[in-house]
């Protein structure tokens, strides 16, 4: 049992002894110090800072090349004593050009590198390029405020030259003296073009002196002498452009601007006699010769397409002149047709008023034949009438109807109190008599002795003026005085006798003439469909009015006869008119 005891516990695989501990721990000193001394022997053998002065080359330098830089600083000690007493000038600079010019064969003849001598020679450089750019841009600085004087005083000639001597010496800086501080190669640039453009005054003025030599005679109309005094402008110009180029007096645009003016010369004389001809065929005209005034316009038409293809760019050229001329050619030639049927239209006029139907249709139908002559045999002229066209297309297809709409419409107006010239339709227009007349029904509330509705203010006015032609006299909507006079007055009338409201008429307009008549013999004047009014000093783009209230509006409402705005294309279920028509 003592000998388990005293057994040491056997060491396991991982664990090392002492000793072997020391000599890892050993190894690990001996390589870092190699380590280290490796980077040391790196340093010693890389580059060093080397001073050339102390370098024992085993070169000598002879007295004569130490003499130079010797003389150099001498020199330029010199320098530095006069510019203590006063500016440095010309003379002055020239001994300090010495002093860089020694100070140079010094470096050259130096088969070292001398680091301070080249310093001092770059110095010497620098100062010597910046005094002398300097007192020269001073000089230049000075012809230049020469030039502008002389410029103020208009003698250009002397300015020019003023100008182009500053040049000169800003030109000599900037060659000479790269480095100098005065060195400004956009001011010599605006040197030499301030000196061209002098240059460039007299030769401008003489072309100016030519162009309104030229537009003198073109008053005169004295075109050859316009022609050879504007083709002078134009070779000065186009000299200025070629030879003065980047000066504001090359302008492209002025030479086009002449060029256009010498076409406009050159077909000045036919333009002549274009307003000759275009004079005689209006004077022809004026005389009743339109057969010969018609042969005038189309030669003056000719000859202003000529001048078109010929001279494009003159200021005579006109493509809307030719059709100008072809209009009044046309129209000329079509004036006895187109008083023909403008005579006749007085006739239909006529007829229609006096409700004589059937001759007024055999008008309409002789109308309609010469107004699609002219239209196609003289398409241009001015006598064709856009208005007049629809009007009779519009008749010929209610032809058969005439009578029958004229004997409605006038059984149905009756007078308005203290107003003599206009009737006024005793009922609102209704969905029957609005689709006879325009052919359509817009109505939401359908019906044919319904009043119709949701008719726009603009719609209402189209209806009105195609009554009109089929009555031979002016049909229109009714003025708010005239609506109020038909209506009269309301203190003793009973309401509910006369109107449809919202009390009796479940939110629905109702056929027309079903109430008791007002005093003037009008039904429906309140309540049922508000009613547009003309538009009387208003302006087009203002809403329109319409007044008397609608079958939605309480009783109270109505009686207060309520006139509302609504814009004029606006279309409501509750809207529609009624019409007047002048009766003498």
């Amino acid at each position: 049992m003592a000998k388990l005891k005293n057994r040491q516990r056997p060491r396991l695989p991982h664990e090392s002894s002492p000793l072997r501990k020391g000599l890892i721990a050993l190894l690990f000193i001996v390589a870092a110090v190699m380590v280290l001394g490796g980077f040391w022997l790196l340093s010693k053998m890389g580059p060093r800072d080397v001073d050339f002065r102390d370098l024992n080359t085993g070169v000598e330098i002879s007295e004569d090349v130490l003499a130079l830089n010797e003389q150099s600083i001498e020199l330029e000690i010199q320098f530095e004593e006069i510019l203590a007493l006063r500016d440095a000038e010309f003379e002055d600079i020239a001994i300090l050009k010495e002093a860089l010019d020694l100070q140079k064969q010094y470096l050259d003849s130096v088969q070292l590198v001398d680091t301070e001598s080249t310093k001092r020679y770059r110095s010497l450089n620098q100062r010597y390029q910046d005094l002398a750019g300097g007192l020269l841009r001073k000089q230049s600085l000075s012809l230049e405020s020469q030039a502008e004087a002389l410029a103020r005083a208009l003698d250009y000639e002397a300015a020019k030259e003023k100008y182009r001597e500053a040049y000169d010496l800003q030109d000599e800086i900037n060659e000479r003296f790269p480095i100098s501080t005065a060195y400004d190669a956009r001011r010599a640039s605006y040197l030499e073009r301030t000196s061209q453009s002098f240059a460039a005054e007299p030769i401008f003025k003489r072309s100016v002196q030519y162009q309104v030599e030229g537009e003198k005679f073109i008053t005169d109309k004295n075109w050859e002498k316009a022609e050879i005094a504007l083709k002078q402008a134009i070779a000065i110009q186009d000299k200025l452009n070629r030879e003065f180029r980047g000066t504001k007096r090359a302008s492209v645009s002025r030479l086009e601007q002449l060029r256009i003016q010498l076409i406009g010369i050159q077909s000045g004389q036919n333009n002549l006699e274009i307003e000759r001809i275009e004079s005689l065929a209006d004077k022809r005209r004026a005389e009743g010769e339109n057969m010969e005034a018609a042969s005038l316009y189309q030669e003056a038409a000719r000859l202003q397409a000529e001048l078109n293809d010929e001279y494009r760019d003159s200021p005579y050229a006109s493509s809307e002149r030719v059709a100008e001329f072809r209009r009044k050619s046309e129209t000329a030639q079509s004036f006895e047709l187109g008083r023909s049927v403008e005579r006749n239209h007085g006739v239909l006029k006529q007829l229609l008023a006096e409700r004589r139907t059937y001759e007024a249709a055999d008008v309409i139908v002789g109308m309609r034949r010469d107004i699609k002559k002219m239209k196609e045999a003289y398409p241009k002229s001015s006598l064709n009438d856009e208005e007049l066209e629809l009007k009779i297309r519009y008749l010929n297809l209610v032809q058969s109807d005439l009578g029958f709409i004229q004997d409605r419409i006038y059984d149905a107006l009756l007078p308005i109190p203290e107003e003599n010239e206009w009737k006024i339709l005793r009922t609102e227009v209704s969905q029957a008599l609005y689709s006879l007349i325009m052919g359509t029904n817009p109505s939401r509330n359908l019906g044919e002795v319904n009043p119709v509705d949701s008719v726009s203010w603009i719609e209402a006015k189209s209806f009105c003026e195609r009554l009109s032609w089929i009555m031979g006299a002016s049909v229109r909507l009714p003025t708010q005085n005239e609506f109020r006079g038909a209506l009269g007055r309301l203190r003793y009338v009973v309401l509910e006798d006369h109107v449809w409201s919202a009390s009796n008429a479940e939110g629905n307009a109702q056929p027309i003439g079903k109430k008791t008549p007002f005093a003037s013999g009008c039904f429906d004047l309140l309540g049922n469909v508000s009613e547009w009014l003309e538009s009387v000093d208003r302006f087009e783009t203002e809403d329109a009015l319409h007044i008397g209230g609608n079958a939605q509006d309480q009783l109270e409402v109505i009686f207060t006869v309520p006139v509302r705005e609504a814009p004029r294309g606006e279309r409501n279920r509750m809207t529609g008119f009624r019409i007047v028509m002048r009766t003498s």
